[in-house]
């Protein structure tokens, strides 16, 4: 299992590493329309390349959809109680404490681990989060809710249309489906990237508040691990199901969390470390997850 585990995360951990040592050491990466091109083209590719190869019912990703709800609802009570108890501000910290890195670290990692099979169930759970980060998110930081911002979303439509073309069984030409693969290729490869690029730009300044930051580090991991849990042993989930929501809700923060609060004057520099010190907790949060279930 251990050896399985590590071959599983090796690709992960070395394309994310290979985007943070060339967002260092050239100018490959620098291009603000790579990430544009993921979020426009790549990632709604990988949605419907997911829903249109999935043999699994769509009752099944409805259930995917209540599961990763009922997490997100958990978190946020449990983790707002939490801060409170802890003298720390909920409007800076709850939203980084919710949502977890689902997109660029958790489907690449979902897939290198449990296959293909899981992909669609990663890629609604990822959709969900992202829609949290832009509604709780950008509402406790900046204290306004857009509705635009969802509705203009290209991964949240076409998730829906991917559903309702699915729910009523319309054939799909072959041409289309290689079509859509072939696009969807590019997106873990190039998000992993990313995301080394973004974990370059990360700059530490207050490491001096080490407890604080550890203690939210393993308090994101521990959240979301318990709220998967608690779901899953609530709802009869598909045991593939189970096990993507689990690791999906164990990843750690979103590097979102970090452009939002800088964009929104939250606590950027506890957030950016953060991010960097729950990584290696949530890794071994995985690899539990994947001895005991």
């Amino acid at each position: 299992m251990l050896l399985a585990y590590f071959n599983a995360l090796l690709p992960v951990i070395f394309c994310a590493g290979l985007g943070l040592a060339l967002a260092r050491n050239s100018t490959l990466l620098d291009s603000p329309s790579l990430s544009r091109l993921v979020t426009t083209i790549g990632l709604p590719a990988l949605i419907l390349s997911a829903l249109l190869g999935m043999e699994t019912p769509v009752w099944a990703v409805s259930e995917t959809l209540m599961a990763i709800l009922g997490v997100l609802a958990i978190s946020a009570v449990v983790g707002a109680i939490g801060l409170k108890l802890a003298g720390l501000e909920v409007r800076g910290y709850l939203s980084m404490l919710v949502n977890p890195n689902t997109g660029n670290l958790g489907i690449p990692l979902v897939f290198s681990l449990l296959g293909e099979e899981a992909l669609i169930h990663a890629v609604v759970i990822s959709t969900t989060v992202q829609i949290s980060h832009f509604t709780l998110g950008v509402w406790l930081l900046s204290g306004a809710f857009s509705l635009k911002t969802i509705l203009s979303n290209v991964s949240i439509v076409t998730l829906v249309i991917g559903l309702a073309w699915v729910a009523t069984d319309l054939h799909t030409p072959a041409a289309l489906v290689r079509t859509v693969d072939l696009l969807a290729g590019m997106t873990i490869p190039v998000m992993l990237l990313l995301l080394g690029r973004s974990l370059a730009t990360i700059n530490l300044h207050e490491l001096g508040r080490i407890r604080v930051i550890a203690g939210l580090s393993i308090g994101r991991v521990i959240l979301g691990l318990g709220a998967a849990l608690a779901v899953v042993m609530l709802l009869p989930l598909e045991p593939i199901v189970a096990k993507t929501l689990l690791i999906q809700a164990s990843m750690p923060v979103a590097v979102i969390s970090y452009l939002l609060a800088s964009h929104y004057g939250g606590p950027k520099d506890d957030v950016a470390a953060v991010i960097l010190l729950s990584m290696p907790v949530s890794l071994l949060a995985v690899f539990g997850i994947l001895q005991f279930f």
